[in-house]
Parts: C-alpha cells; sequence; structure tokens
C-alpha cells in the first residue's frame, strides 16, 4: 500500500498522511504557529504529521501539493487591497497587473511555482520527482466523493468557493470509485468573492469572517431583505442550460466589484446587506443544484469549497425536493484540499479508499506534555476523577463551563469535542456568561448544540435522515428546544448540531451519556476551546494558557480536571 503525504501551502494551509486506505494523520499549520488561517508552507504542519503516523521522508510514496498554480497568486494583504475600493492603481500598476492577467504568463509563474515547490520539498528530505500537483477544485471534488461515499451507486459532486486554479466552482459525477468531470465555473463568476468583497465592505475580515454576516442575516425582515437580494440579482444569476452555468450580468470581475457595491447598497442597513446577500446566496445555490440533479437524474449530491461552510446554504440545498442525500465534506475550506491530494494520488495508484470515520486526526496530550505545561503554574487544583465522565458531566449538569482538550485534535474549523468548550445549553444566559468568559463572539451568533444520533430526532426536523457529525448542516429545531435554547439561533430557531455518530468518539459519548442520566436531557453546548482571534488550542501548554488568560474556571487535560483555587 502506498504512503501519500497531501500538502496545501495557501490561505490556511495545512498537511495529512494517507495510509492503509485512509488519512490517518491531518494538521493545519494555525495550530502550531499560533497565526490564524496562515497562508504559506505548513512547514510544521507537514513534519507534526508525518510524526503523527511514525514515518520518515523515505517512508513516503509520494508528495502531493494541491494547486497547479494557475491563478495569480495573491498574498491576504494584496487580496484586502484589492477588495477595498480607496485602492488606487498607478498607470505602471495597471500595465504590470494587465501582463500578470495574461495566460502566457499565468503558464509562465505557475511553472516557476512549481519548481519552488519541488525545491522546498527536497529541502525536507524528499526527491523532487516524488513530487505532484493537483488542480484546485478536481482536489475539492476527490475530497468530497472519495471521503464521504457510501457505496459505488452514482453521486453528483459540487464545488464552489471563492477561486483556486482559474476556477470558482466544478460539476462532476461519481460512481464505482471514479469521477467524470462535466463543467468548470471560471473564477471571474464567483459567488463566493461577491461575499468575500461584501464581508469586506461590512467593516470584517473576508475569507474568515463570513460567518457572521450568515449569522446577521436571520434578523431582518424578509421584505428588507429581498429589496437587497435584488440588486445582487443584478451582478450573477444561474442559467438552467443545457448544461446549468453561472452567468456574470456586470463586465468586471466579481472580486471587483466593491466600488459597484458601495454605490448599490448606500445607506442600506447592515442588517438587511447580510439578509439580503444571504438570500441571494441561499437562491442561486439551490437553483444551480436543482439544476444539476435534474440535468443528470442523479438525486444524491456531495459537496466541497468554501461557499458549503455557508450552513443556512447547505440547509436550503438539503431540503430541495428532487435531493435524496447532500453532505459537504467537514471543513470544506482549502484546508480540506490536504486531504482530497492524498485521495487523488491514491486513486491513480489505484489504491483502496475508505471514507471518513471520523475528524479526530491530529495530536493527543500525552501525560508527560500535560505535567509539563502545568508545572510550577499556581492557583490550580488538580484532580484525576476514577471517572472523568461523571464527573464533568456533573459539574455541567450544576451549571458549570468546562473546557476541554483530551483526545486528539480535530481537524478543521470546527471543535468536535476533543478541543471544545461544554455547557448545559439549557439556560441562554450561558450564552453571556461563555463570552464574558472567553468567546467575545458577536452578539448575535449562536452557538452549536452536540447530540447523540439516537437522540438527533427529538430536536431536530431532519426527516431524510441526513448525518451531521461535523457541524455542517443547519436544521429546524423542534419543540424540545426549549431544553437547548442557549445552542438555539434566537432569531429564526434553527441549530447548526454536531450529531455524533456511535464510536467516533468514545470519551466524549460518555460525557454526553452521563450527562443524560443526571438531567435526562440530550443536548451539551460546545464551542470551540479558544482565546477571541486565535486559532482552536492545540498543545496542552496552549489550552493551560487560555485557562489562565480567561474567565475559565474549569479545564480537562488528558486525565487531569484542573480547576482554579477560589480567591479569598
Amino acid at each position: 500500500m502506498g504512503v501519500y503525504l497531501g500538502v496545501f501551502d495557501g490561505h490556511n494551509a495545512a498537511a495529512a498522511v494517507f495510509s492503509d486506505g485512509r488519512c490517518i494523520a491531518a494538521l493545519q499549520e494555525e495550530r502550531l504557529n499560533r497565526i490564524k488561517n496562515y497562508h504559506g508552507i505548513p512547514e510544521q504542519a507537514v513534519r507534526g504529521v508525518l510524526q503523527l503516523a511514525g514515518l520518515r521522508p523515505e517512508d513516503v510514496s509520494q508528495v502531493w501539493i494541491a494547486s497547479n498554480y494557475i491563478s495569480t497568486p495573491r498574498l491576504p494583504e494584496e487580496r484586502l487591497a484589492a477588495f477595498d475600493d480607496r485602492y488606487k492603481r498607478s498607470v505602471r500598476q495597471q500595465a504590470t497587473r494587465f501582463v500578470a492577467n495574461t495566460s502566457a504568463y499565468r503558464r509562465y509563474r505557475a511553472g516557476q511555482r512549481m519548481e519552488e515547490r519541488r525545491h522546498t520539498v527536497a529541502g525536507w528530505g524528499f526527491e523532487p520527482e516524488r513530487v505532484h500537483f493537483s488542480a484546485h477544485h478536481a482536489t475539492h471534488a476527490a475530497a468530497a466523493y472519495y471521503g464521504l461515499r457510501q457505496d459505488d451507486d452514482p453521486y453528483l459532486i459540487l464545488t464552489l468557493d471563492g477561486g483556486g486554479d482559474g476556477l470558482c466552482g466544478s460539476v462532476w459525477t461519481a460512481r464505482n470509485g471514479k469521477l467524470e468531470h462535466l463543467h468548470d465555473v471560471a473564477e471571474q463568476n464567483s459567488l463566493g468573492e461577491i461575499y468575500a468583497v461584501t464581508t469586506h465592505m461590512l467593516g470584517f475580515v473576508p475569507l474568515e469572517h463570513e460567518y457572521k454576516l450568515m449569522g446577521m442575516a436571520p434578523y431582518a425582515a424578509r421584505s428588507y431583505a429581498e429589496k437587497v437580494a435584488e440588486i445582487y440579482h443584478g451582478y450573477l444569476d444561474v442559467d438552467s442550460g443545457p448544461p446549468p452555468r453561472w452567468r456574470r450580468k456586470v463586465p468586471e470581475a466579481l472580486k471587483q466589484i466593491g466600488p459597484r457595491l458601495q454605490r448599490d447598497l448606500v445607506r442600506v442597513r447592515f442588517d438587511n446587506i447580510c439578509a439580503g446577500l444571504q438570500l441571494f446566496t441561499e437562491d442561486l445555490v439551490t437553483r444551480w443544484v436543482r439544476a444539476w440533479v435534474e440535468a443528470t437524474g442523479i438525486r444524491r449530491v456531495l459537496a466541497s469549497g468554501g461557499v458549503f461552510m455557508n450552513v443556512k446554504a447547505n440547509k436550503a440545498v438539503s431540503e430541495l425536493d428532487p435531493v435524496d442525500w447532500f453532505e459537504a465534506f467537514p471543513s470544506c475550506g482549502d484546508e480540506s484540499l490536504a486531504l482530497g491530494t492524498c485521495y487523488m494520488g491514491a486513486q491513480l495508484d489505484g489504491q483502496d479508499i475508505q471514507p471518513l470515520q471520523h475528524y479526530y486526526l491530529g495530536p493527543e496530550p500525552d501525560q508527560a506534555e500535560c505535567e509539563a505545561a502545568l508545572e510550577g503554574v499556581g492557583g490550580l487544583e488538580l484532580e484525576q476523577p476514577a471517572d472523568m465522565a461523571k464527573r464533568v458531566a456533573q459539574l455541567l449538569a450544576e451549571g458549570h463551563i468546562v473546557a476541554r482538550a483530551a483526545g486528539p485534535m480535530e481537524f478543521g474549523a470546527r471543535a468536535l469535542g476533543n478541543r471544545s468548550i461544554l455547557a448545559d445549553p439549557i439556560n441562554q444566559d450561558v450564552v453571556r456568561v461563555v463570552n464574558q468568559m472567553i468567546k467575545k463572539r458577536d452578539f448575535w451568533m449562536p452557538f452549536a448544540p452536540v447530540v447523540k444520533r439516537q437522540h438527533a430526532d427529538r430536536h431536530f426536523v431532519n426527516p431524510k435522515g441526513l448525518v451531521s457529525p461535523y457541524m455542517m448542516n443547519t436544521f429546524d429545531s423542534t419543540e424540545t428546544r426549549s431544553e437547548f435554547m442557549a445552542a438555539v439561533h434566537t432569531a429564526d430557531l434553527t441549530a447548526r448540531p454536531q450529531i455524533v455518530e456511535a464510536g467516533q468518539n468514545p470519551a466524549y459519548e460518555a460525557i454526553l451519556d452521563e450527562f443524560t442520566a443526571l438531567t435526562g436531557r440530550h443536548v451539551l453546548l460546545n464551542t470551540s476551546f479558544n482565546l477571541h482571534g486565535e486559532p482552536i488550542v492545540c498543545s496542552a501548554a496552549d489550552a493551560v494558557r487560555v485557562l489562565l488568560e480567561s474567565g475559565l474556571e474549569r479545564l480537562i487535560l488528558g486525565r487531569y480536571l484542573v480547576t482554579k483555587k477560589t480567591k479569598t
């Protein structure tokens, strides 16, 4: 069996290792260097995944890098300048940009970037001939299909994001372990860029804070949202085909739409802009999906790419009558390309590829690491409970908030229990308490519920029986929401649950079981364990630092239950 190292070196850089038919390790560079959404070569993550897998460079069959470098590369600060309508280019700058956008120069520069990466990889101990490259959207499609497929029957695979390798989307069919390409969407027609430019216009960080606009959207009245959505419909539309395609209705590429947005949306309220943008997004995405389902006759849909991080759009897609099944690859932004490019290499070599069983692919704090992080730190009480799950459930039932840094770290943007903050969500005031303690989230943003699969239908409307172990979909809550109101969006009573599948995380599941035994309720609040603006904690030292620098009072650290001593 081959061993494959996957690397993505762009926004939210990451690395992964594939062996014995599955991805066995994956790490984002941000977790190690503590620079949120790090853009660049993930050197620490590469070393980290090799160490996790117990491999040396000579053990790796191939190195796969998830890019063909077709697009003109831009660092985050350059993207911000491009988003800002006040950014004025000199004649020389405009001429330089014109040359940089020609296809000949882009091919030349892509070749340069590939050679640069081969040189970099050689410095890690890999021969350059072992280095291969995969196209951005083909890699997203591979992640969705090979990571999520349940059988060999047909699937429709859709990708959609801000852009990569000259595209912002693609359409594929897949069956019997093989992907077949149908259609591409040019990067100039990017719905993701419209969302990012609007995010920047409203004073947030593009490529990071789009979720805040999605969270604000339900607070505005539908009538106001429709007026704003009509403006956005003047920029981009979906034609039913054949083939179904995205159609730009303005002359400029949509990543350059900032000045037009500011003219068209001047004096429009912030909440109405968010609502109109979200309504427009859901309308276009659902029409596009419906059109391709009807064109192919395939009713089971798998998706990847940053646009499908929009869980409200995913909800709208999953509720379409022609769609029998919908699932988005977990944390399907560009960080997931590290896994997808491993799948690409393995598939081309004829390897058997097993779908994901869980996403706990990172390092686990061992006893020595925990003791080192706690050594010399005053003001803490340490326990090693004989039954950690029962002890923690008791604290949660009493209204305490407990952080957890135990077990292998989850990959991606969602905390899935091993680097999480947990609380009893029956009292909505816990939102205020958690925010005051540590999160400092915008007041309109909801937290997420976690529940075991066998109890999920009692709390969430899910007639198609869709899975949601990675928090990639949103559902309407049922009348039992009074039991977990702190984890429900108060504006529309939806929730983005983590529905835990049996056996995915036994220690985490045990806490849920013990909480149910004590309270008769099944749902806990789960939010990521990090200080505001920082990546999710990774190491034991990260966890202890956040405990000390925040209002948190209790932390599960490996086998330890750590409590701040009460000041007298």
